[in-house]
């Protein structure tokens, strides 16, 4: 596992990445998104109008119950990682590195994700197989950043054994409270690409630091199923972003912002890229800024499972479009 922040060249580049259109244009794209969770549930907006703000949170918090101990979570594939400990580098950092998969499990999850379809772009209609990517641009006339497996991962059993490990929700639990459960699982690639455009790169969430906003309060395990260097396209968090927000950050519709409005913020040093081994894991608190930067040679296999305290959204449980 490698830890490295950014200095000020590389904030530089994460800035030209990140740009993309204007204000108005940004808002209009997320319009259909925003309907689709408003009609899915109800108690959508006022978590999307409130969840945003510091006060508002503050006060959802209030809310959480206090965790019961698990009587299973030494049952867990995670050998030698204390609870308090991840609960507590959460709570100051918003993010805890330092879980690994057994072999077995990343490479079986590796090997499904090697031989089953994938879906290009979150777009059920661009379906190709990952080794066979770049000839499923020139087919499809356009590039594909990414390649989702949706519901399809829930037929590798390595993924369901992370999926149900009793560690990963007893953290859950001691972070976010009694309230705690699965809301989302999903396995994708992220794909070195030519030239792509910021609508497809805002759907993969690569590129732009941005904050999750789909519940109340939420905790993301991610997994790297490959090896993931700096060509990668490794994920980089911005420590402590969690607990503070700037007013602008606070009172805007969007929740993707350039990178150097973000580290103007935050500070030069607190972003943190995670590079590492294939059975690298980390938990992130992802109301924190974050973002998966763009591979340039070697693709990114990654796992995702997510924890929140409303109901999940079938859309969004394994990864549906949420534009950013």
């Amino acid at each position: 596992m490698k830890l490295s922040t950014p200095n000020k060249s590389g904030a530089a580049s994460l800035e030209a990445v990140a740009r993309n259109g204007s204000l108005l244009h940004r808002i209009a794209v997320r319009i259909p998104t925003y309907l689709t969770d408003l009609r899915e549930n109800p108690a959508w907006l006022p978590m999307f109008v409130l969840a945003r703000t510091m006060p508002g949170r503050r006060m959802h918090w209030l809310g959480a119950k206090r965790a019961r101990p698990a009587d299973n979570s030494r049952d867990t594939i995670f050998a030698g990682v204390d609870r308090q400990a991840v609960v507590e580098a959460l709570r100051t950092d918003g993010l805890f590195s330092g879980l690994m998969l057994p072999p077995a499990i990343h490479e079986e999850i590796a090997s499904f994700a090697q031989r089953t379809p994938c879906f290009g772009n979150f777009d059920r209609r661009l379906e190709f197989m990952p080794a066979e990517h770049a000839e499923a641009e020139k087919r499809f006339g356009r590039s594909l950043l990414s390649g989702h497996f949706f519901e399809r991962i829930l037929d590798c059993r390595a993924a369901l054994a992370i999926q149900r490990d009793p560690l990963l929700l007893d953290i859950a639990a001691h972070y976010l409270g009694g309230q705690a459960k699965l809301i989302t699982t999903r396995v994708w690639w992220s794909f070195p690409t030519g030239e792509a455009s910021d609508a497809d790169k805002n759907l993969a969430s690569l590129g732009k630091y941005h904050f999750d906003l789909d519940d109340w309060r939420m905790l993301k395990f991610f997994f790297y199923l490959k090896p993931v260097d700096a060509d990668t396209g490794p994920h980089v968090y911005v420590r402590g972003s969690h607990k503070r927000r700037s007013l602008k950050h606070q009172l805007t519709l969007l929740v993707g912002h350039p990178a150097q409005e973000v580290l103007d913020v935050y500070g030069e040093q607190s972003p943190v890229t995670l590079t590492g081994e294939a059975g690298l894991g980390f938990v992130e608190d992802p109301f924190g800024f974050h973002m998966g930067t763009v591979p340039a040679r070697t693709p990114r296999l990654m796992m995702e499972v997510g924890f929140g305290v409303s109901p999940p959204s079938r859309r969004r449980f394994h990864g549906e479009p949420v534009i950013r």
